[in-house]
């Protein structure tokens, strides 16, 4: 017998003491945001932004989507796998920290004086920081409260750390994951120390085999799953054709 999906074959799973699962939670899915000031930038993409989660070491490094809904691509799918039970038990409610070039404080720094010093007379809304569109860049010095026609070289200490706070750790309230119809992966199932790591082969219940979904195996996005299913998948097969 080869059990390979969740659904019914945990259900009957759970009937055996015998065999180890893990609970089962839903993973790699975008996140809700309700501030429309952020939505109204959908479709605005960040190609190297950090994504954490306030009061914990969950955090992630990619490409950050914004949605009318709230935020999607590889950095946030990235974060909900690593954080897929934290998110469950709180949930689904985080403060989510965006860092949006992904650098220190320090080398944050560095790099709005050096920008500084070549357009010090430019305004900043005309001269953005490197890796950020002109409309990422305008967001974000509202966000850090300055002024649409400040100049460079007006840019005070009070404006400087309210700016660099937004750029590397600017926080939202996550509010709900978002179901299109189903999560992609699912984290949990049987543990992989229920099997015989080269046959697959139940340890409590000989001539029973999984694969798949239904194995304690996610992974974030890439092909890593799809790698997952075809390689357990293999395994099986070729322990139950010898």
């Amino acid at each position: 017998v080869v059990l390979t999906s969740g659904g019914g074959a945990l259900s009957m799973l759970n009937t055996l003491s015998e065999v180890l699962l893990e609970p089962t939670v839903p993973s790699l899915f975008t996140f809700k945001i309700k501030d429309e000031s952020f939505t109204s930038l959908m479709g605005t993409v960040v190609d190297n932004a950090t994504l954490s989660f306030s009061g914990t070491k969950f955090r992630s490094r990619g490409t950050l989507l914004i949605t009318d809904w709230g935020v999607s691509g590889p950095a946030t799918l990235k974060l909900s796998s690593y954080a897929a039970y934290y998110l469950k038990d709180s949930a689904y409610k985080a403060t989510l920290l965006i860092n949006y070039l992904s650098l220190s404080e320090t080398e944050i720094r560095a790099l709005i004086s050096e920008t500084c010093e070549h357009n010090a007379q430019r305004m900043m809304a005309n001269a953005p920081l490197p890796g950020l569109t002109s409309r990422m860049w305008g967001f974000l010095m509202s966000r850090a409260g300055l002024r649409s026609d400040i100049r460079w070289a007006e840019l005070g200490s009070k404006g400087l750390n309210r700016l660099v706070n937004t750029l590397i750790a600017d926080p939202y309230q996550v509010d709900g994951r978002c179901q299109f119809k189903d999560e992609f992966v699912t984290a949990g199932g049987v543990s992989a120390t229920e099997v015989n790591p080269n046959t697959l082969e139940s340890k409590h219940f000989p001539g029973l085999y999984f694969a798949g979904e239904v194995l304690d195996i996610d992974a974030i996005t890439g092909g890593f799953n799809l790698q997952a299913a075809w390689s357990t998948a293999f395994t099986v097969a070729r322990a139950v054709g010898r």
